[in-house]
């Protein structure tokens, strides 16, 4: 049993982004997509979440998720996406509706105690990076999916979140990281050029 699998999948909005599409992950393998801006990296990402159209299947530990609501999706895929969140909503709250409450220490590990109480509006770039980084990996779903996510992070940060997969790696959890170039953890495997 594959942890993903695009089956023959036509993903994009109006028209498609990525056609005929096939791609599977391992369980507990760390995939590592990448390639130049607007290939289709985020695409196929949001593809998981329902959140662009979709011909094709997409199954995640057999269960063809295309036929889940997108609320239902989130046990099976917890996905970071590479733009910034705003609002009014604190960063406590956003965190506190994670399925676990592994957050509490991961917003120890990486330093963002002290945003706790605040709103999301107010955050600079890479403190809105670190706090989706620990709601992403605080999840309990069987697959991660990482968007870009040493964007906005200095140095130590990213130096953590390497830390942080490889953990999740260790634990047999599924990760897919996009990024633009290989990052040089988990299978490299490059967006098609259209």
């Amino acid at each position: 049993m594959k942890a993903v699998e695009f089956v023959r999948c036509s993903i994009g909005y109006s028209r498609p982004v990525l056609e005929d599409l096939n791609l599977s992950v391992e369980p507990g393998e760390i995939l590592n997509i990448y390639g130049e801006n607007g290939s289709g990296k985020t695409t196929i990402l949001k593809a998981l979440i329902g959140a662009v159209s979709v011909r094709g299947e997409i199954r995640v530990f057999s269960q063809n998720i295309l036929d889940l609501k997108p609320i239902e999706r989130v046990r099976y895929v917890s996905v970071l996406f590479a733009e910034v969140l705003r609002g009014e909503i604190t960063v406590r709250r956003y965190l506190s509706l994670s399925f676990t409450s592994v957050w509490e220490d991961l917003a120890h590990l990486y330093g963002i105690e002290d945003l706790l109480d605040r709103p999301m509006r107010s955050l600079s770039s890479g403190q809105n990076r670190k706090v989706q980084l620990v709601r992403a990996l605080s999840s309990s779903a069987p697959v991660i999916a990482l968007d870009e996510p040493y964007s906005h992070l200095d140095e130590e940060t990213k130096g953590k979140l390497t830390e942080s997969i490889l953990s999740l790696h260790r634990k047999g959890r599924t990760i897919i990281i996009t990024s633009h170039r290989p990052i040089g953890i988990g299978r490299p495997f490059r967006v098609p050029l259209a």
